[in-house]
Order: structure tokens, then C-alpha cells, then sequence
């Protein structure tokens, strides 16, 4: 038989001049059909998983972004002046209203403080040579040191700033006046009710008659728009920095003023909600646009229409779930929003983005078919009317309301209580809550408060509202829970993108499932084509050695018959 092996290579067909290796590798070849589109099958499928996982990945920094913009006071930009901020600095918050307010300050809040008339030469003078107590009382509590025999001016410094009751409530340190070392005690925190009180003291020098009140703790003082009214009352703080008088103003008092006091100014800075809504809308667009991408057709000259294209990555199921629900979310009226209803003053000025101006081109021709386009004349009309409130449809956050005058919101649990709007029915008999339901569900009722409470297990679970028309008769009021487009669309991204029962991750699991099963399918089929050729190998291989067998019969003949001519 002419063959010849080295390792995994054979050599057939030397001796026939037949060349087998062709014939072997056309029918491994043919044979493999089924694998290449295995193989063109497998790399569909690994391509469409990196779409996905490029979707997913663009979301979750889509979610990152729009974390940036989830509060009024990260969407909501109000701005404060003073007419001398060197004198009244003042910053404004989301929840500021824009006005003009007035503030006298007569004092500023102080720390009190003491220094000791007694000197000593020096700072390692020993100060009792029979030990002693140091007692003294602040901010309306006792401390007591103990003084060791033989302790120096600055060890006693040393054991004030050390003590753990008084945990830095009161600071000692020495003053050199040139001649002598005197003592002074610091109280650390400002306000009348953090004053130093030295209540007993058996150590030479540091009596309570050793010390004079050279700064006294008070607290800041302060009218706003004339209120307290009367010349002897007046608005009290123990700290410089005021930021619970005027709701949304923090007010930093650096000195008195005179009697008319200094203005302060809020305006609403619509340049940068602008600025903040044109960034959502980018941001949002980029999503639209990646998503859009997924419709336009790939195709590979070597698998032809075995190749995958991007139209079936964008015609799964769970695509079509993702975009529908993300763009759902900024077409529809904001959840807890309530349309305004003239008749009845009731409702939000601005329920939908539509409203401010903000719509999804529908023009096919247009290069930004699909994508959020905003009409700023319709946007700066709507800032002119109420800021506030387009503020809030893009950026409330679990924000309660009612909507009726015969219920007042009280509170809800966020996470728990869903956002929506319900609709809150009661009875009241003989002056008193005999039942209630919230969007029909039984709620709890308490007469004695005038409260509903959502029960367990229901959306409304946690929400609770005060009864304010408690006249007898049957009532019924609008009570929303109102979740901004910035906080549904989180919402909505988290439960996309969750690591466990995200819809992009139930996508891409099934997508893994399917590639490792046909990268089995693979492997059998591999080892099907490699058993094929060794066996055709084998089987040319004997067919070889036949011919050759023959071929050495027919030159023996040959040679007899040359031999018998």
C-alpha cells in the first residue's frame, strides 16, 4: 500500500496517481455545510448578545445621568442677593418662593467667654501643691475636674481640653500678656443657653471671682419683613446661620444691621432649568437613537442572508418592551398628576411634557423622526406662569398633595407607597369618621384624629390623610402620591437593567443559553466531520493499496506475455 503519515498528516495517492486528498477534502468540505451555518448561527447570536449588552450599558449610564436631575433641588435652580452680603449672605433652595423679604439683625449669636484675672510667671508654674476640684457648669450641665497636687498652669490646661464629659464643650488656653500667663475658658458653641458658669473651685487663682465675662453667649436676633412687630421682640437663633426662618432660605448673619435692615431677593434662575431640561432631552435622545440603530440591516457577503441583521436584534420582544415603556413613560401624564380643571381650580398647572412643549417628532422626514424636539416659546411661557410646577413634573420625588379641600395630605412611606392618584371616599355620622375607602379598598380609619390610613398589600399602603370637611354626609377628595419623568423613567431603568430579572438580562441569558447550546451542537458536529474524514482516509487509503496490488498484477502479466512472444 503507497501511503505515508507524519503525525496527523496523510499522503494518499502516490502511488495510483489518483489524487484522493481532493476527493477527501470536497466531500469534508460538503459535509460541512451544516457546520458553517452552525458556526454563522452561533456568531448571530454572540452579535445580537453585544447589541444588548450595548443597550443595557447605555442605559445604566442613562440612569447614572438622570440621577443628576431627580430632585427639585438639583432641577429647581432659585438665586438669593443681598443688598450687602457682607453683612447678610443669603442661598436659596428648590422650595424658596420667589419674593422680596427685609431682615434686621440687632446681634449675632456668640459663644461666651472667660479670662482669668490672676497671672502667672510662667506656663509650668505649679499651680496647687495639695490637689483640688475644679467644678463648673455649662450649657445647664455640671462637670467636675480633678486636680492633682502639683499640677502646672498648662497640665490644667491639658486636663480641661481632655476631660470626655465635656467632650470640647469648653476650650482652656493661656494668654501671655507680655508680664503674666492668665487662663481663659472658651465655650465652643454659640447661644444664649451655652454659657460657662465656674461653680466651685478650691485652687488659688480660679474661683469664680478670678474671672471676668469678656464676651457673653447670646443668640442672634433677627426680624424678617417687620414680624416680630413689636420694638422689643424679636426672631432668635443660636447659631449665625439661619436656615429655618424663611422656608428655603439659609441666611449667614456676619453683623448687625441698622433699622431698616438689608433686602433680600429671590428670582428663579430659568436659564439653568433650561439648561437642565435640554440636557434630559439629550440624554434621553442618545437612548432613542441607540435603540433606532438596532433597525438598520447589517449584512456579510460570506453568510449572505444567513447573517444576522440589526432588525432582528430590534424585533425581539423584549426591545419592543423596552422602548414602548420608556417612551410611554414621557408620553403619558405624569403619575399622581392631575389634569387642572378649570371648573373646579382643581389639578397640576402642567400634568404632561406636552404641556411645556416638549413632543416626539412624528415627520419621517425629519432627521430627528422618533427623537424628543422642544418648542422654546412654549417652555419659556410655561417658566414665566410657574417654574415650580414645571420643575415638579420632571422632579418630584414621592410628593404628596390633595387635590380637594376636604382632605389634606399627611404623609406616605417612599418605596412603599406607590405614586398615582387615589381617590379618597369617607362617611361622617353624628360628627364622627364611621369609614373610608381609597381607590374602593377598605382603608383604616382613627375618629379621634380625623385620619385614613391605606392598609397593607394595596397601593396605597402608608399614605395617610386628614379629614378636614368633618360635617356629616358622604365626601369624596383627589389625594396624589406625584412621581416626576425623571424619577418614573429610574424607576423604570432600574427594574430594565436589574442583575437578576432585568428584561435585558433575561435577554441576555437566553441569548448566552442558546450560544452555549450551539457551541455543543458545534463540538458534536466537529467530531462528526473529524470521524468522517479519518473513516474516508482510511477508506481511500485501502483503495490505494487494491490499485496498487493490481497495478503490480498487471506488470507481472505483462511481463509473462513479453516472455512468450
Amino acid at each position: 500500500m503507497t501511503e505515508y503519515w507524519s503525525g496527523s498528516i496523510t499522503f494518499t495517492g502516490l502511488g495510483s496517481g489518483t489524487d484522493f486528498d481532493s476527493i477527501i477534502e470536497a466531500t469534508v468540505n460538503l459535509e460541512s455545510h451544516r457546520l458553517n451555518r452552525m458556526e454563522a448561527w452561533s456568531e448571530q447570536w454572540t452579535e445580537k448578545q453585544a447589541l444588548i449588552q450595548g443597550i443595557n450599558t447605555k442605559l445604566l449610564e442613562y440612569k447614572t445621568a438622570l440621577s443628576d436631575l431627580n430632585t427639585m433641588g438639583k432641577f429647581l435652580t432659585k438665586s438669593a442677593t443681598s443688598t450687602d452680603s457682607s453683612t447678610i449672605g443669603v442661598t436659596a433652595g428648590a422650595d424658596a418662593i420667589e419674593s422680596t423679604h427685609t431682615i434686621v439683625v440687632n446681634q449675632l449669636a456668640q459663644n461666651d467667654l472667660w479670662s482669668g484675672t490672676h497671672g502667672w510667671s510662667s506656663s509650668s508654674d505649679v499651680i496647687t501643691t495639695t490637689g483640688g476640684t475644679f467644678a463648673l457648669n455649662y450649657a445647664g450641665k455640671d462637670y467636675s475636674i480633678d486636680v492633682p497636687a502639683g499640677t502646672t498652669l498648662q497640665t490644667f490646661v491639658n486636663l480641661i481640653n481632655a476631660d470626655a464629659a465635656l467632650n470640647d464643650g469648653v476650650r482652656a488656653s493661656l494668654v501671655n500678656d507680655g508680664s503674666e500667663y492668665h487662663l481663659q475658658l472658651r465655650g465652643m458653641d454659640l447661644g444664649a443657653d451655652n454659657a460657662i458658669t465656674i461653680t466651685g473651685s478650691g485652687i488659688t487663682g480660679l474661683s469664680s471671682t478670678d474671672f471676668t465675662q469678656t464676651q457673653k453667649a447670646q443668640n442672634a436676633q433677627m426680624k424678617v419683613d417687620g414680624y416680630p412687630s413689636e420694638a422689643d421682640k424679636w426672631i432668635e437663633r443660636d447659631s449665625n446661620v439661619v436656615s429655618d426662618v424663611v422656608e428655603g432660605l439659609t441666611f449667614t448673619l456676619y453683623d448687625e444691621t441698622d433699622s431698616k435692615g438689608e433686602k433680600i431677593t429671590v428670582v428663579t434662575d430659568s436659564d439653568s432649568i433650561i439648561k437642565n431640561i435640554e440636557n434630559f432631552i439629550t440624554l434621553t435622545n442618545e437612548i432613542r437613537t441607540a435603540i433606532a440603530e438596532l433597525d438598520e440591516t447589517s449584512s456579510d457577503e460570506e453568510y449572505d442572508d444567513e447573517k444576522t441583521s440589526f432588525y432582528q436584534v430590534r424585533g425581539n420582544y423584549g426591545m419592543d418592551i423596552v422602548e414602548q415603556n420608556l417612551q410611554s413613560i414621557l408620553a403619558d401624564v405624569g403619575l399622581g398628576f392631575k389634569r387642572f380643571d378649570a371648573s373646579s381650580n382643581e389639578g397640576d398647572p402642567y400634568s404632561s411634557l406636552a404641556q411645556i412643549g416638549i413632543s416626539t417628532e412624528t415627520d419621517q422626514n425629519s432627521i430627528d423622526f422618533g427623537m424628543l424636539i422642544l418648542d422654546y416659546d412654549e417652555l419659556q411661557k410655561a417658566l414665566d406662569k410657574d417654574p415650580d410646577a414645571v420643575a415638579r413634573l420632571f422632579s418630584a420625588q414621592s410628593d404628596g398633595v390633595s387635590y380637594s379641600g376636604k382632605l389634606a395630605y399627611e404623609s406616605s412611606i417612599a418605596d412603599l407607597t406607590s405614586p398615582g392618584l387615589y381617590d379618597v371616599q369617607y362617611q361622617v355620622s353624628g360628627g364622627v369618621l364611621t369609614g373610608a375607602t381609597i381607590n374602593g379598598n377598605a382603608a383604616k380609619i382613627d375618629p379621634d384624629t380625623w385620619t385614613i390610613t391605606g392598609i397593607s398589600g394595596n397601593p396605597e399602603q402608608g399614605l395617610i390623610v386628614n379629614v378636614s370637611d368633618r360635617t356629616d354626609g358622604s365626601h369624596q377628595g383627589d389625594v396624589a402620591i406625584r412621581q416626576g419623568k425623571v424619577n418614573e423613567t429610574l424607576k423604570e431603568l432600574d427594574r430594565l437593567t436589574d442583575t437578576e430579572s432585568g428584561t435585558l438580562n433575561i435577554i441576555i441569558q437566553n441569548y448566552q443559553t442558546i450560544i452555549d447550546n450551539t457551541a455543543k451542537d458545534i463540538g458534536d458536529e466537529e467530531d462528526r466531520i473529524e470521524r468522517l474524514q479519518q473513516r474516508l482516509v482510511e477508506q481511500y487509503a485501502r483503495l490505494e493499496a487494491s490499485l496498487g496490488n493490481y497495478e503490480n498484477i498487471n506488470s507481472s502479466l505483462e511481463s509473462l506475455l513479453a516472455q512468450l512472444e
